[in-house]
């Protein structure tokens, strides 16, 4: 079985700029979302760590609206972070916001740097198709 990529206007200039898909389903069971960042459409990176913390997630829920799918469906997320003792304390934040009551795996890795200057936070999803669920 082929995967079947997942894009969205959004990333378009990501896709263009880096061969960069946000997504694949593969196996038709699950899906898994590139790393999601806090860049805005236009490919801009705002300052402000809480600003693209929020973005991050906003991202990514994009992606998984377009599978689609809901937050309550991913089962395994991995955060890379930049300055993760940090900054921490705001994507615990966003995260409840985001997921809720429901609990994916998660794993968050401290790193160095990103692939895009000014970059905090970088999110990865697999998602457990609802079909299937």
């Amino acid at each position: 079985m082929q995967p079947q990529w997942i894009k969205t206007n959004h990333h378009k200039a990501n896709y263009e700029a880096y061969n960069y898909v946000p997504g694949a389903i593969a196996s038709g069971r699950f899906a898994f979302i590139s790393g999601q960042l806090g860049v805005e459409e236009d490919g801009s990176v705002s300052d402000d760590a809480a600003t693209q913390i929020t973005r991050a997630f906003a991202n990514l829920e994009e992606i998984i609206k377009a599978i689609p799918a809901s937050p309550r469906d991913v089962v395994d997320i991995t955060t890379y972070h930049v300055g993760l003792r940090e900054h921490f304390p705001l994507v615990i934040t966003e995260k409840k916001k985001f997921f809720g009551d429901w609990d994916p795996a998660w794993t968050a890795i401290g790193i160095t740097e990103l692939g895009i200057e000014g970059l905090i936070l970088e999110i990865r999803a697999v998602v457990l198709l609802p079909s299937i669920a």
